[in-house]
């Protein structure tokens, strides 16, 4: 493990050995060409990367999940539906050039950046780690941004915040054995965060609304969360 470690930062090893990186050639082939199975385009280029991503990973999905005491299938879900998109190379640096331009009007905060393969907001992630993202640096938050960049960083870290999103919603919720509802949850705090209540979010997935409704796009994440669930369980080679 020591000759795989090229830098050290206040936050984590950066490493040698990752997974290849999203980037904008995957994105023209997922977006400019025809949905194909047998050629693997399309829609079917993104989702064999993802796929690739969580079996690339599995060990490290596994061990993550279990050091918070949550389902690997839902950490290995978020994984899944997270990776691909923008590609990689370019968050770090929308990072650093919302912290140029700050003093714009209707520029985001740079710590609303999202970094990592599993995407996640640079102030989320400081308060996972139980610091005031107001009080970080500019190298403080570029930093982390590299650490998230690391899959066993950013996996470990957003298996810590989903259960704490569990916890957050259910505080006497079993964690590794969820509800229905539960589990949708998770997802969908993970996707909008805590500004909204639990109670309004329960009667939209009570409702069953259509897809494509306002309704259902504020439960879309955890709705897709659970349907893909039998697939991630086989990727991770999961058999309970």
């Amino acid at each position: 493990m020591r000759n795989t470690i090229v830098a050290r930062n206040q936050f984590c090893d950066i490493t040698r050995i990752k997974f290849r990186k999203w980037d904008e050639i995957d994105v023209m082939y997922w977006k400019l060409t025809r949905n194909n199975p047998e050629r693997k385009s399309g829609e079917y280029y993104s989702n064999t990367y993802k796929d690739a991503y969580v079996q690339y990973n599995r060990q490290l999905i596994i061990e993550s999940a279990n050091a918070f005491g949550i389902p690997p299938e839902l950490l290995g879900g978020v994984a899944w539906i997270e990776v691909g998109g923008k590609p990689e190379e370019y968050k770090p640096l929308t990072m650093n050039w919302r912290e140029q331009f700050s003093f714009m009007k209707n520029v985001t905060p740079a710590d609303h950046t999202s970094v990592g393969s599993v995407a996640m907001q640079i102030r989320v992630a400081a308060r996972t780690l139980g610091l005031d993202p107001g009080t970080l640096t500019t190298r403080d938050q570029l930093e982390l941004a590299t650490c998230l960049l690391e899959d066993g960083f950013n996996l470990r870290l957003v298996a810590q915040h989903l259960r704490d999103m569990i916890l957050y919603d259910h505080p006497d919720a079993a964690t590794l054995h969820l509800t229905e509802i539960q589990y949708k949850m998770a997802g969908i705090r993970y996707n909008r965060g805590i500004e909204r209540k639990l109670s309004d979010f329960v009667r939209f997935i009570h409702m069953k609304p259509l897809r494509g409704s306002d309704e259902f796009d504020y439960i879309s994440y955890g709705e897709r969360l659970l349907s893909i669930r039998p697939h991630i369980k086989r990727l991770l080679e999961i058999n309970w």
